[in-house]
């Protein structure tokens, strides 16, 4: 599906497959973790691991439990959105995560890519909750996903270190 942005470049929104390069995936998450974004990773990924995890993120999207979102310009990866369901007794949950490449954020993409998902969510799982978590000084996302409809409802103070300082992780819930 293409998608204009604001500033007028066109993406491209694909669900994960075999015929995404693995390549595109790990220069897009490495670029990511470079910059030092608020992902939880802090090293960069090698094509061994990289390809490991699309297997694991592909048999997961066969078996009904994730989906995937990857967001394509030109011959790379500069987004992706993915939702998973929880396990056991929390299955009707499901969580989301986002991530937009720099040069590509505040142009419209996450809001899109966000409601795409968590559309596709509610037709596939009918989840009883979507949620996310946010590090509380990532003002940028927090903007978004309350746009998007999602409340904070856990903080977990102090619970990631970047830079050598801790940082609360807040935990949001879609209400809309």
């Amino acid at each position: 599906m293409k998608h204009k942005l604001k500033d007028g470049r066109v993406v491209e929104i694909v669900p994960l497959s075999a015929k995404v390069p693995t390549r595109w995936l790990l220069d897009y998450i490495n670029g990511i973790i470079e910059e030092d974004a608020w992902l939880n990773f802090t090293k960069k990924f090698s094509m061994k691991e990289q390809k490991e995890w699309k297997k694991s993120t592909l048999a997961g999207i066969r078996k009904g439990e994730q989906m995937y979102f990857a967001v394509l310009y030109g011959k790379r990866v500069v987004g992706s959105c993915a939702a998973s369901r929880g396990v056991g007794r929390g299955e009707d949950n499901v969580k989301l995560g986002i991530a937009i490449s720099k040069e590509f954020r505040r142009a419209g993409l996450g809001e899109f890519l966000m409601e795409k998902t968590i559309s596709e969510a509610k037709k596939k799982w009918k989840p009883k909750n979507i949620w996310l978590d946010v590090a509380a000084p990532n003002k940028g996302a927090r903007k978004l996903y309350e746009k998007m409809g999602f409340v904070e409802f856990a903080k977990f103070p102090k619970w990631v270190k970047r830079n050598g300082k801790y940082h609360d992780i807040i935990w949001m819930i879609l209400k809309k």
